[in-house]
């Protein structure tokens, strides 16, 4: 039995008849193979739809009140509550500049 992994969109199917279709499509493949194939030829999978990219001054604004809020939060005395925030400001200044880099590599 064929095992390809497709990501899962929604299911349509119950298990019930998951299986009797995967059951005609055996048989099918077992009668008349060069028709199964037929099906398989001039098909495009599509590709998943990038993540929405955030711009540079959503990544600066992002990176100064996380900044901002974590130094607030060390001097109120919440040490744990200010690491958090000082390492979503470390992520913003990496991510901002991986997408520079990549706006670099496109040019």
């Amino acid at each position: 039995m064929d095992r390809t992994w497709f990501p899962r969109r929604c299911v349509v199917l119950d298990d019930y008849e998951r299986e009797a279709l995967r059951d005609i499509q055996r048989r099918l493949r077992a009668d008349d193979p060069g028709f199964a194939k037929s099906f398989g030829t001039g098909t495009r999978r599509l590709r998943p739809a990038p993540a929405p990219d955030l711009s540079r001054r959503a990544y600066t604004v992002m990176l100064v009140v996380s900044s901002g809020f974590g130094v607030i939060l060390l001097l109120a005395g919440s040490p744990f509550l200010a690491l958090l925030f000082t390492v979503l400001a470390a992520w913003a200044w990496w991510a901002r500049a991986q997408r520079e880099e990549g706006d670099r590599q496109e040019s």
